[in-house]
């Protein structure tokens, strides 16, 4: 989750780039997911705001040391529509609606895969209070219900699969000084409700699960030729809190993106 606690300018292009390594509790097996992600945010009637992201990434497993898959992959395309409302000078709240498109067929039943790979619908809240001019607590939650769809296994027999819903909630801090800012904060991620028809309990096993992160940003602020940018730098580490038998035991992400606001 992302939140939008700054109303800067009218357009906004984000170019992020990521490195997340995975180790699983059991199998001796590491994973690496490398790649970039792209958005376009437009501002528009004041308090509305339309934004559209693209990812993609190169996967690579290896099992006890010997790579086991490699490949490129692209993320669903994800549409965000949402509304900023200010209920208290130091209080903003924004409400959004989440409509995600599948790139590429089902692969989770039979390797890794990025991305859900489903149809998705969902709503978003996210808010802020300002402490002061320096100091603001950050919150926001997510809903994210998706579409079945037929996939296929390794011997090619055929299911209807849903990998069900998500949901997240966030908790963070944020302090500026000049143009600099730090934020850190924790986050938790449930996967649930999925469904395999014919049955194939292991995979469903895989996919309903908790994650926990905690994260930590910095933030700086520049004019180049009076167009407003932004550095942002990452690092993040979580775990997988159920099911331990196929979730992960160490995460380890690092990313940075650079943002233009016109």
């Amino acid at each position: 989750m992302e939140n939008r606690h700054e109303n800067e300018l009218r357009y906004r292009l984000i170019a992020l780039f990521f490195d997340q390594y995975q180790k699983k509790y059991t199998g001796n097996i590491d994973q690496n997911f490398g790649g970039g992600l792209c958005s376009f945010i437009y501002d528009f009637w004041d308090n509305y705001y339309f934004r559209t992201d693209a990812a993609v990434s190169h996967i690579q497993q290896t099992t006890c040391n010997l790579t086991t898959f490699a490949s490129t992959k692209t993320d669903d395309i994800l549409f965000t529509v949402g509304r900023d409302f200010r209920p208290h000078d130091r209080t903003k709240l924004t409400l959004s609606g989440l409509f995600g498109i599948p790139t590429h067929p089902i692969f989770t039943l039979q390797h890794v895969d990025f991305g859900y790979g489903q149809i998705g619908t969902g709503v978003q809240a996210d808010g802020s209070y300002e402490f002061d001019r320096h100091a603001t607590l950050l919150c926001g939650t997510r809903y994210v219900h998706f579409v079945p769809r037929s996939a296929e296994d390794s011997s090619s027999n055929r299911y209807k699969f849903n990998v069900g819903n998500i949901g997240d909630i966030l908790v963070g801090v944020r302090k500026r000084w000049g143009g600099h800012g730090l934020e850190s904060g924790y986050s938790a991620r449930w996967n649930f409700g999925a469904r395999i028809v014919p049955s194939y309990d292991d995979i469903v096993a895989k996919t309903n699960a908790m994650r926990n992160s905690f994260y930590l940003v910095y933030k700086y602020h520049f004019q180049i030729a009076k167009v407003s940018n932004r550095l942002l730098f990452n690092i993040s580490y979580g775990f997988d809190s159920s099911p331990q038998r196929y979730g992960n035991k160490h995460i380890i992400t690092g990313w940075a993106s650079w943002n233009i606001h016109f």
